[in-house]
């Protein structure tokens, strides 16, 4: 018996590196199929929706419309709620009737909604790092945090859980939009809107 320990032994020795290259592989196809599993979890685990997103043509309606575009106001375009990782997307646009797309008056608004905490952080660094460097005029007292895109005639809003673009002007020239006038459209929908704290 103590002859077969000593051949092992020494064979172990004379064998040292081959074993510890062995170990290695081993170790590194141990840590290489460790990570594909996870991935593989990661992706089919289902996305938690934490809060209710916000539908754009729920807080921003005809009636709303018809105050701002006048009884002529008719639906435009309407975006079903859409899921995209930790965000949904709706969007609400309404015109005042006016057959003249030139002359055309369209209220729209998109609303971008963190539906957990992963997405209300999207959302917030998002807004931080998608302002624009010129041409851009920070509003105060609308929601958590305001500015006005004057290239495109938008009034982004972040409020709460939420991202808001607004749009109101006529359509064929947005960046001559107004930004008190696009105010008057945040103030109906904002006033609509629940907020719950970002935490």
């Amino acid at each position: 018996m103590k002859r077969y320990l000593q051949l092992a032994k020494t064979y172990v020795l004379e064998h040292k590196k081959q074993f510890s290259i062995g170990a290695y592989i081993a170790g590194a196809v141990i840590v290489v199929v460790l990570a594909i599993v996870m991935v593989v979890s990661n992706l089919s685990k289902p996305i938690t929706i934490m809060y209710q997103p916000a539908v754009a043509c729920t807080l921003f309606t005809l009636d709303e419309a018809k105050e701002l575009l006048g009884e002529k106001a008719v639906l435009g375009s309407t975006g079903d709620s859409t899921l995209s990782g930790n965000l949904s997307t709706s969007s609400c646009g309404y015109t005042d009737g006016n057959p003249g797309e030139e002359s055309m008056v369209v209220a729209a608004v998109i609303i971008r909604s963190g539906i957990n905490d992963a997405g209300v952080a999207q959302n917030s660094s998002e807004f931080a790092n998608g302002k624009p460097t010129a041409n851009v005029q920070d509003v105060a007292n609308v929601g958590d945090s305001a500015y006005f895109n004057e290239a495109l005639g938008q009034l982004n809003v972040l409020y709460g859980r939420n991202w808001y673009i607004f749009s109101f002007g006529v359509g064929s020239t947005p960046e001559a939009n107004s930004l008190e006038e696009t105010k008057k459209l945040a103030s109906k929908v904002l006033e609509l809107a629940v907020v719950t704290p970002n935490f």
